[in-house]
This record gives C-alpha cells, sequence and structure tokens, in this order.
C-alpha cells in the first residue's frame, strides 16, 4: 500500500545516509500523479459535454472569522479564498509557476525589480476592471493592516510597488527577496477590488471582492458558506481545462467540526467532500464503492512545541528532556495507522533546504537521556516518581485541536511523558481558540502542523518577528534569524538551500520543536463527483468539476 511504502522509503533513505551517500540537498518537486492506490477523481464522460450546473458540498471543520485574505490565517479560511479571489500567479503540482492574474513578468538583473504586465479583460465581482492600481492598493493594504498574515514578512520585503501603466505595474525590493513568489502565489495575496477595500475601510461589516471564479453568497454563521458561480469568469488557470465559468451552479462549505460525523455525513451523500487523515477512516473508505480518494501533497509538518517564554520550558535543557522522551515510531503505528513518515527536521522532505544528513541532529527516542537531563536542569526526582525543583512540580499542559488524528497522538504523548515521571493534561480546543490561547502564549505544550510552499516556513513559523502570531512558541535566536533572513534574499538555490540547513542545525539544538511525522491527507469524493481536481497544496479545483444526482 503507498503509505507502508513511503514509510519504508524513508527508511531506505536513512539507511543510505547511514552508508554514506551524499546529503540530498534540494529534492526534487513532489509527483503530480497520484499513486496506485489512490484513485483519482473520474473524469467527464468522453464525447458528450459537461452538463452546467450542480451543487457541489465540501465538508469544513471551521468557519473562518471573516473572509479578509490579508487577516489572521485559520483552517477556514484558506479553504474558502482560492475560490472567492485570484493571485496574480499560481503554482502546479510540480511547483512550476504559472500566470493567472499576471499574464507575463520580468525580472531585473540585480533582484530588486520585478515588473508585471496584467491579463486583460479581467473584472472584480462588483464590476470594477482589473488594473495596476488594484495591484497597488491591495499590496499597501496589506503592508498597513495585515500584520497577523502567515505571509506579512514576505509582503514587508516588497519596498515599493508602482503602477506603471493601466495594466503593468513594478514591485521594487531594497533586497532581493528570494519567496517573493512563493509569497503572491499564496491565496493569502489575492487581489482585491478598490471599491471593496474603500468600503471596508469604514465599515468592518462590508465585504472584501476578488476575481474568483465563485462569488460569496449566503453566509449562515457555524452552519454553512454557499458560493455562487461567476458567470463572468474568463482567465481560469493553465493547470484546468474550462479556464471559463464553472460548471458547478453552487459550493456549499458545510461547517461539520467532527471527523467521524464528516465521515458519516459523506458516506450518507449529505456532503461531496471531506479531507481526511485519520487511518481508521481512510480504511473504512477503501472499502466504500460510492467513494474515490486522491492523494494531497501539501508540504506539511506535525510537531510538538514548547512554550519558550514559559518556565521550565524557557531552559533548553528541560526541552531537549522532553523531546528524548516521545517515541515517533509508536505515534507512526499506534496513533496513525502508518500512515505517514516520521519526521526529524523542521522542513518536510518535499521543501529545498530538507536535508538527510540533518537526522544525525535528531533527538531521539531515549527516556533514559531525557531523565538524565532533567536532572542536568535541577530537578530531582523523589519517591512517588514526580520530579520537582525547589517546591515547584514539574507538570504541563499539552494543548491541541479538537481535529483527528489529534487525540490519538495526544494520548500517546502523554502517555510518553508519564513514562519519564512528568504528568501532562491534555486540552483539546477547537482551532481559532488554540490560535488565540499560543498567540497569548497561555499554553505549555503544544501538538500542531504547518503547510507552507517554501522554506521561508522557518522565518514564518519560528523566525523572532513573528512572536504573537505565527511563531506560537515565542522562539527566538538571533543566529537562526541572521540565517533566515540571508535565505529570503539569496537567490542561488543551491547557497539558499545551505542556509536553511545551517538554520534547522541551531533550531534542532535548541529544541523549540520536537518534529513528528509528515502526514500524507487525502481529499475522498462521492462518486458523483466527476472532473474535481487536486492542485498544489491540496486545494480542491473546480473549474471542471461537476456533481450528478
Amino acid at each position: 500500500m503507498v503509505f507502508r511504502l513511503r514509510v519504508v522509503l524513508a527508511i531506505i533513505i536513512l539507511s543510505l545516509i547511514s552508508a554514506g551517500c551524499a546529503p540530498l540537498v534540494q529534492p526534487p518537486a513532489p509527483s503530480a500523479q497520484p499513486t496506485e492506490a489512490v484513485a483519482p477523481a473520474a473524469p467527464a464522460p468522453e464525447g458528450a459535454p459537461p452538463a452546467s450546473g450542480g451543487v457541489l458540498v465540501r465538508a469544513m471543520t471551521s468557519e473562518p472569522a471573516t473572509i479578509d485574505p490579508q487577516g489572521a490565517p485559520s483552517s477556514g479560511l484558506s479553504l474558502v479564498l482560492p475560490y472567492l479571489f485570484d493571485t496574480l500567479v499560481v503554482r502546479d503540482t510540480d511547483n512550476r509557476l504559472l500566470p493567472l492574474l499576471a499574464e507575463t513578468w520580468e525580472v531585473a538583473a540585480d533582484g530588486k525589480a520585478i515588473t508585471v504586465t496584467l491579463r486583460s479583460g479581467v473584472t472584480f465581482h462588483d464590476g470594477g476592471s482589473l488594473n495596476a492600481d488594484a495591484v497597488r492598493l491591495t499590496f499597501e493594504r496589506f503592508k498597513a493592516k495585515g500584520a497577523k498574515s502567515p505571509i506579512y514578512g514576505g509582503i514587508q520585503q516588497i519596498a515599493g510597488v508602482e503602477a506603471v501603466g493601466d495594466l503593468t505595474v513594478r514591485f521594487t525590493f531594497k533586497e532581493p527577496a528570494a519567496n517573493f513568489w512563493s509569497t503572491i502565489s499564496m491565496p493569502y495575496a489575492a487581489i482585491l477590488s478598490p471599491a471593496s477595500m474603500a468600503k471596508a475601510a469604514t465599515d468592518d461589516k462590508a465585504p472584501l471582492v476578488g476575481t474568483g471564479p465563485f462569488t460569496l453568497g449566503e453566509w449562515q454563521a457555524g452552519q454553512a458558506i454557499t458560493l455562487l458561480r461567476n458567470e463572468a469568469y474568463a482567465w481560469g488557470p493553465e493547470m484546468v481545462e474550462n479556464r471559463r465559468a464553472p460548471y458547478l451552479e453552487k459550493t456549499v462549505f458545510k461547517v461539520i467540526p467532527d471527523a467521524a460525523t464528516q465521515l458519516a455525513a459523506l458516506q450518507a451523500g449529505e456532503v461531496d467532500v471531506i479531507f481526511v487523515n485519520n487511518p481508521d477512516h481512510l480504511s473504512k473508505l477503501r472499502q466504500d464503492p460510492s467513494i474515490q480518494l486522491q492523494e494531497a501533497v501539501l508540504n506539511s509538518l506535525i510537531y510538538l512545541g514548547f512554550n519558550t517564554k514559559k518556565a521550565p520550558f524557557d531552559d533548553p535543557q528541560v526541552r531537549r528532556a522532553l523531546a528524548h522522551a516521545v517515541n515517533k515510531d509508536e505515534i507512526l503505528e499506534l496513533a496513525l495507522g502508518g500512515v505517514g513518515v516520521k519526521a526529524f527536521a523542521p522542513l518536510p522532505p518535499t521543501l529545498p533546504g530538507f536535508d538527510p544528513s540533518l537526522a544525525e541532529h535528531e533527538l531521539t527516542y531515549d527516556p533514559a537521556r531525557a531523565q538524565a537531563l532533567l536532572a542536568e536542569a535541577g530537578f530531582a526526582r523523589g519517591g512517588d516518581g514526580a520530579w520537582t525543583k525547589g517546591r515547584q512540580p514539574l507538570k504541563t499542559v499539552l494543548l491541541t485541536s479538537n481535529r483527528a488524528p489529534n487525540d490519538a497522538i495526544a494520548a500517546l504523548l502523554q502517555s510518553q511523558l508519564k513514562a519519564i515521571g512528568v504528568p501532562a493534561e491534555i486540552q483539546q480546543l477547537d482551532s481559532k481558540a488554540v490560535m488565540e490561547a499560543t498567540a497569548a502564549g497561555k499554553f505549555d505544550l503544544l501538538l500542531w502542523r504547518y503547510d507552507w510552499n517554501d522554506p521561508d516556513a522557518l522565518n514564518i513559523y519560528l523566525g523572532s518577528g513573528r512572536i504573537g502570531s505565527t511563531n506560537r512558541v515565542a522562539y527566538s535566536n538571533p543566529a537562526v534569524d541572521k540565517l533566515l533572513a540571508q535565505g529570503a534574499r539569496e537567490l542561488d538555490e543551491t547557497k539558499r538551500a545551505a542556509l536553511y540547513v545551517e538554520a534547522q542545525k541551531l533550531i534542532l539544538a535548541d529544541a523549540p520543536w520536537q518534529p513528528l511525522y509528515v502526514p500524507l491527507d487525502v481529499l475522498a469524493f462521492n462518486t458523483r463527483v466527476q472532473g474535481a481536481q487536486v492542485g498544489y497544496m491540496g486545494r480542491l479545483l473546480l473549474n471542471d468539476a461537476q456533481v450528478t444526482r
């Protein structure tokens, strides 16, 4: 089976490293083709034109607080954005950069200016036309208001945005920005209607408007968000066959927080698409002839994070000790059913900057070493097996979201920490509440996940400038910040990857995270869905989709 095979391949790679093979500095981009064990979505029947119409219902775990591409991140926000808004460029599953609202671009020899020519004939949902001023105003608003966005650091690298013609815009930089394209291909970099931005400036309830293939319909808070086909759409990306208005009349995002309830709704035909990362659910769906599965490559990592600003986890010795208590093999086998690949570095294997040699710096499972490090950190173990420092007992609260399979992973982490004498209480909240708690520093340990398309993920999630937002563990190391800043400016791909490898060595020594595993996620479709595609970063492309009922 595909998931078992990937685990075996990971083991083979590590065995080759130990045998003296040269390290892979920049792995190839992930394959665009689904593996044998994962069936792709069925194509439209041959010989007949696709029928216009149909409604697709997709389950979502949580809804966004507001639909603002430049606002604070959430799973619900990133799910909805690509349908309502377009970016200047997009990436396909081979990581190739493709035009969308941008038609062509030219990069200055020194890397400090990029001139973009926009596609003509593009209109916003409110009737306004796409032009260079709309792009300029979008990025000016982002620099002024987007501090909570995960791509804010990348946006801040832009020194200026100038409209040099009706459809020509020039971005300038004080230093070359190696992560510019990765930044603006994310859905958070969507281009906004100037009229909607003006309205939102005086009315925080006024919706922002884009140029996407769907428009915002009814939003029933806590229940569903309905998107309507944009009849004027005629500028779809190259990786879809239908580059005009979608065939679907509507797309409905139904709020269903519980993964088991989502599974039941899919099998009952109440929803058409769900995201699956629970091995038990995958096993059931593989046996269901009414369901088709398609793998999603998301450049993701699941990690155990430590609140580095809160005692005793502000002590690297304590963080290393608890990291050594973690048995990743047990997590992979018991909590995940072998679905995933054990991680040893802060970057997943699909991103430049990942290097197998970093396995030498991993804090491996070693309960004896964990207890020795606690003793070195000044803790003493009493007759009851509990660790104390002075009169303060060592105990912790493990915070995570209520999304599967976090409950099973958290239970195993709790057991593993207990085995070295550290009691851990599990606290599960919805994703929004977890993000609020971590932003305020109100946690001890964090079981969390990130998905990103560039090695600048290290800066976004561990850079000092992101403390209080995406750097949830409040980690700060000036030497790491310096390497990450150099990586963001370095245009030579080999040199850039090497900078991220050096940064990861320091991060692994400081242990703000214990990397756990790289997930393998799947989108499950009812067989009545035809023509849907899983694109880059697991985004579901609906331009060619149809639903027959």
